[in-house]
């Protein structure tokens, strides 16, 4: 018995990769292009591959709401499917709920490049982070 404790735990660790997500966030101030730097955080390297980020833009609309606007490439021969989260915070780093909080789910094909957006819910969410997951791998 004590010889398939460390199977367990290595099929353990491989399906929590499985469900890992990747993360990105904006990285300084806007430019006069509206560009924003960005970082992402990959721990998922197969749906990095499904949804890679491009670039990342950001504007004001309504006069004063954010909205953001993310490309994201598929580097696949195939089409592929995986979902997306936005998360607003405030300055203080506090949660903002949004309608936009709950995963969407997307299909995205070879080799192509699509445009995920969002408007913060209040003046108040100056912040965001995009979280993807990929539930097959």
């Amino acid at each position: 018995m004590i010889r398939s404790i460390p199977s367990i735990l290595l099929a353990s660790a491989a399906l929590a990769a499985c469900n890992t997500a990747n993360t990105t966030r904006p990285t300084g101030n806007t430019r006069a292009d509206g560009s924003v730097g960005f970082e992402q955080i990959v721990t998922n390297g197969w749906l990095n591959y499904k949804a890679n980020i491009v670039s990342v833009r950001e504007a004001a609309v309504s006069g004063n709401l954010r909205k953001v606007a993310v490309e994201v490439y598929s580097d696949q021969l195939t089409t592929q499917q995986f979902s997306y989260r936005f998360d607003w915070q405030d300055d203080g780093g506090m949660p903002v709920a949004s309608p936009t909080g709950a995963l969407t789910s997307v299909t995205i094909k070879p080799k192509e490049t699509i445009t995920l957006t969002s408007v913060g819910p209040t003046p108040a969410a100056t912040k965001w982070r995009l979280t993807f997951l990929d539930k097959q791998h």
